[in-house]
């Protein structure tokens, strides 16, 4: 362990340099791991998404700090229900009913593991809500929320999805405005109709995540991530996922007039 945070350190001081940035991108993709502070009782396992089981005495509510992968990092809040809580997880949690054509026993299976996942996207903190979590499909901010849903099942591949926010100030006469902004200027409401767009899962995850009462752990590894950290070194970057070398862009240089050519 000791030699393992001075190698964090060590890349760390790296950050700087495309590279070292990468190499800390991929240690970090190998041991995803973060912490919670809340309030709920359950533990839930997963080994790959083709196994993905948990067991909870109430749903758990919480505040995560931590790294899961190169989408959710930082802080977010989470809802999670575990076995036997899922199946109902929508009627208990206040949570949105799932889409019409959908059920908890469809694309996905049955719902062992269901965690709703929302990162405020505000940079400047505009919009930042005090709530430990977010299961609804309106917001309010300058910035849309990433809200992402997970669904855990057995043999039958766990379903991700993210959910698409619209801007209701596109259906107010300000379209041109945000237009020629290049983004939201003011706060709007960002509602979603539950539309959601697939992504992928790491077929390479193995994760056990804990919640005790107020305080929980959630640690992982990722074997193919580790053999493309280690590799990383020699710049082979099997994952496709390395941090590309910025574009230097130079001034333009005229071509020559004709007479002097």
């Amino acid at each position: 362990m000791r030699r393992l945070v001075v190698l964090i350190v060590a890349l760390a001081s790296l950050g700087g340099c495309t590279y070292g940035r990468a190499r800390t991108a991929d240690l970090l993709d190998a041991l995803p791991a973060s912490i919670a502070k809340g309030w709920g009782v359950g533990l839930s396992l997963r080994a790959t998404p083709l196994v993905h089981l948990g067991l909870a005495a109430t749903p758990i509510v919480s505040r995560r700090v931590g790294y899961e992968d190169r989408l959710f990092y930082g802080r977010w809040g989470e809802y999670q229900a575990s076995f036997p809580w899922s199946i109902w997880a929508a009627e208990i949690g206040g949570l949105p009913p799932a889409p019409s054509h959908t059920s908890w026993f469809e694309r996905g299976g049955p719902a062992t593991v269901y965690r709703w996942q929302a990162m405020r996207d505000a940079p400047a903190g505009e919009g930042e809500r005090g709530l430990l979590y977010e299961p609804s499909t309106l917001s309010w901010g300058r910035h849309p929320p990433i809200v992402r849903e997970i669904r855990g099942a057995l043999l039958i591949p766990e379903r991700r999805v993210l959910l698409e926010f619209e801007d209701q100030r596109l259906h107010q006469g300000d379209d041109d405005v945000l237009t020629s902004l290049g983004s939201p200027e003011r706060a709007s409401l960002w509602v979603s109709d539950r539309e959601a767009r697939p992504t992928s899962a790491a077929w390479d995850l193995f994760e056990a995540d804990v919640m005790v009462v107020f305080f929980g752990v959630r640690v992982g590894v990722r074997p193919a991530e580790f053999v493309d950290f280690v590799l990383g070194f020699t710049t082979l970057d099997i994952m496709g996922d390395d941090i590309p070398e910025p574009v230097a862009w130079g001034p333009r240089l005229a071509p020559p007039p004709a007479e002097a050519r």
